[in-house]
């Protein structure tokens, strides 16, 4: 392949020496774009084109390929993906949504004993994290899943009060008496402790009562049956933990069941904004850039 560089008119021969691995992968995209447009197939695959690049470099990508005249619009292209992001963008987002032309259509896809299943995303099928937790903790699963779910909330928000405090014990072995843990280490949670968590959880999950729910929690035999009862494999997986959580000996396994018990850390974790320069300097310099112009 010989590219012109515009600046000095000389031909470049080796596109590696001189593009990055992104800046190839979105290179061959146009490319493969304006090929399309010229054959003119019925159908065109995209397998996951834009999962190794930055969350702003995917959006401008999806633009370039789906928005105008000279692009893969209008035609029908079925794009794989394991990346949430572009879902958020093109079905979730309204404002964004509107601007391609035909409006994107999603699916989910799924392999069940072999059978390939479907099921269509709808923009009110995306939730966040907080609305899927109050959805499931006021649902119709069971008490323990709630509790599971209420925990992760609560952890979520950054509240680590005296409702997540009791909620952490009942999913521990050898905590019939509740433990508090704080900066100054662990001590006995007190009775006035106890009751006021009660309450807060009770808010959220009537009937709630710590003694019955551990013993529940710790009962092999009735997790067992539970979990065999539960269709949702997310659900499946929480409680897989609760019944083997110290007897896993797969870290990598281990890992995905205690992130699905707790929050992903994507989802928890960031790095704060103020502190860190999280934002690409490109986006800084268009800021900068439309900031002079209305200085001007």
């Amino acid at each position: 392949m010989i590219l012109l560089c515009k600046e000095n008119a000389a031909q470049i021969s080796n596109v590696k020496l001189h593009l990055s691995y992104g800046e190839r992968n979105a290179f061959a995209l146009v490319l493969f774009m304006y090929r399309a447009i010229k054959v003119e197939p019925d159908l065109i695959i995209l397998d996951d084109p834009i999962s190794s690049f930055d969350k702003t470099k995917k959006y401008a990508i999806m633009e370039m390929l789906f928005k105008g005249a000279g692009t893969l619009q209008g035609k029908t292209v079925m794009m794989l993906t394991h990346d949430f992001d572009p879902i958020v963008d093109l079905i979730h987002t309204s404002s964004i949504r509107c601007r391609f032309n035909p409006v994107p259509v999603a699916a989910f896809l799924c392999n069940q004993d072999g059978n390939l299943r479907e099921i269509e995303i709808a923009p009110s099928d995306i939730k966040s994290f907080f609305e899927i937790a109050n959805v499931n903790i006021r649902g119709n699963i069971d008490e323990i899943n709630k509790l599971i779910y209420l925990r992760r909330r609560l952890e979520a928000c950054g509240d680590k009060g005296l409702a997540w405090q009791l909620l952490s014990n009942v999913f521990h072995k050898d905590r019939i008496t509740p433990i508090f843990q704080g900066s100054e280490g662990e001590r006995q949670m007190t009775e006035d402790e106890i009751a006021k968590a009660t309450a807060l959880i009770k808010d959220e999950v009537p009937g709630f009562e710590y003694n019955r729910v551990y013993s529940r929690a710790h009962d092999k035999r009735e997790m067992i049956n539970l979990y065999k009862s539960v269709t949702s494999g997310y659900e499946k997986v929480q409680l897989y933990r609760i019944i083997n959580h110290g007897h896993i000996s797969d870290t990598i396994f281990k890992k995905f069941v205690d992130e699905a018990y707790h929050i992903e850390n994507d989802s928890l974790f960031q790095l704060n904004p103020t502190e860190y320069p999280t934002i690409p300097e490109y986006i800084i310099k268009l800021c900068d850039n439309g900031i002079a112009l209305l200085e001007e």
